[in-house]
């Protein structure tokens, strides 16, 4: 075997594999630095800029909502919400402490307000139509004119939802949270137009109220939960709005009567008065109502000059055995809607006069008529407000003759 050189290796040997650690560094959703973040949310803040399809879908949306008022369909309702475009402006509203311009927040605010404009427009077109065919019932309204906490629970889960998905992908828009958003603001701005218009009792400005404690919630949880996204204002203007929004939310919210009493009939429901749920009481009341025999005899002492005048006793027997029908309280319960519509006339091409919701106590008065294939009969609201309604739509807590 021929010897070989020193040091040659005719097979060189395999470099020894270098073991490389990787570590997987989980990309941070919100940039670490200043100016990383100022730009990040300047690039959240560019893609909220509503364009030309937000104002259409937004009349096409009002235009189906109409509809679906006319007809009393919930189905349509949510079929208005469903075409409705992207809310980039009220979810803008929340970013406005973030992005922390005057400018962004004008211009969120403005198109959001000339969108709501649409709403309002074809709602109220709606309305006017409405006068043109009599006989519709309306009652599917009534779901937008008061406070209820699934709505502000589903107002709640969308907020948060749009807010961040933004955050965390801003090319992305979620629809699904943009739907319920458009159904708890833009659904309420439509009927309360349609209710300026058609004349319906409690549809406007009620409706609208319910908007804009929506908005205002909205604002309020975009600010705190950018805040704890660690998305804090870089301006003045920002630190500014951030403490404005969070106070009159705030106050709004919890001081007024917009959400207080709305929440308290919620959580706290004021149960019907002691003359429905305790019949033994019913007397009581009737009793207050007539005339007490003791002033009237010392009336009559007072204003007679001679004690000898014989129609004294005779007016004062008259008060005290006049007698006084007990009356008939009820309570509205609808099973297929919230509420019921009382009618100037026992028809359904009568006036309206103003809506009641479940739970609302009436005085029926013995009068009773059938007409368009139901019982009507006569109540008074708790507010005075005298008027005709379906009997079967309300339940009676003390009997009524013929019931």
């Amino acid at each position: 075997m021929t010897d070989l050189p020193e040091g040659f290796n005719p097979l060189p040997s395999a470099p020894e594999p270098v073991v490389r650690h990787h570590r997987r560094r989980r990309r941070p959703l919100i940039p670490s630095g200043k100016g990383d973040r100022a730009l990040y949310v300047g690039q959240i803040a560019s893609r909220l800029v509503p364009s030309f399809d937000f104002f259409l879908f937004s009349f096409l949306s009002g235009l189906v909502l109409a509809l679906g008022i006319l007809l009393n369909s919930p189905a349509i309702y949510v079929l208005a919400a469903l075409l409705s475009p992207f809310m980039a402006p009220l979810i803008g509203l929340g970013f406005s402490s973030a992005v922390g311009s005057f400018t962004f927040f004008i211009q969120s605010l403005a198109s959001l307000l000339l969108g709501a404009g649409f709403i309002f427009g074809t709602g109220a077109l709606g309305g006017w139509v409405s006068k043109l065919l009599p006989g519709l019932t309306f009652e599917q309204t009534l779901n937008h004119t008061q406070f209820t906490l699934p709505d502000f629970v589903l107002l709640t889960i969308g907020a948060v939802l749009a807010i961040y998905l933004t955050v965390r992908n801003p090319k992305q828009r979620s629809l699904v949270a943009s739907v319920a958003l458009s159904y708890e603001v833009y659904l309420p701005i439509g009927v309360a137009g349609f209710g300026l218009t058609s004349g319906v009792v409690g549809l406007f400005p009620e409706a609208l109220k319910i908007a804009a404690v929506h908005v205002g919630w909205v604002l309020l949880l975009g600010t705190i939960l950018l805040l704890f996204m660690r998305l804090r204002p870089f301006t003045f203007f920002g630190v500014l709005l951030s403490i404005l929004v969070i106070a009159a939310a705030i106050y709004g919210l919890m001081v007024t009567s917009a959400f207080g009493a709305a929440l308290q009939k919620q959580v706290l429901p004021q149960f019907t008065p002691p003359t429905a749920q305790s019949p033994s009481q019913l007397p009581v009341l009737s009793a207050s109502l007539t005339p007490s025999p003791r002033p009237a005899t010392q009336t009559a002492v007072v204003a007679t000059s001679t004690p000898t005048h014989t129609l004294v006793p005779t007016n004062t027997a008259t008060v005290t055995i006049t007698p006084k029908p007990t009356p008939v309280w009820a309570m509205v319960n609808s099973p297929s809607s919230t509420g019921i519509v009382v009618r100037e006339q026992p028809t359904f091409n009568s006036k309206y006069l103003t809506s009641l919701l479940n739970g609302a106590l009436v005085q029926v008065l013995p009068e009773t008529v059938f007409a368009d294939n139901n019982y009507w009969v006569h109540v008074i609201t708790d507010n005075g407000i005298e008027g005709w309604v379906v009997r079967s739509l309300i339940a009676t807590a003390t009997p009524a003759p013929g019931w």
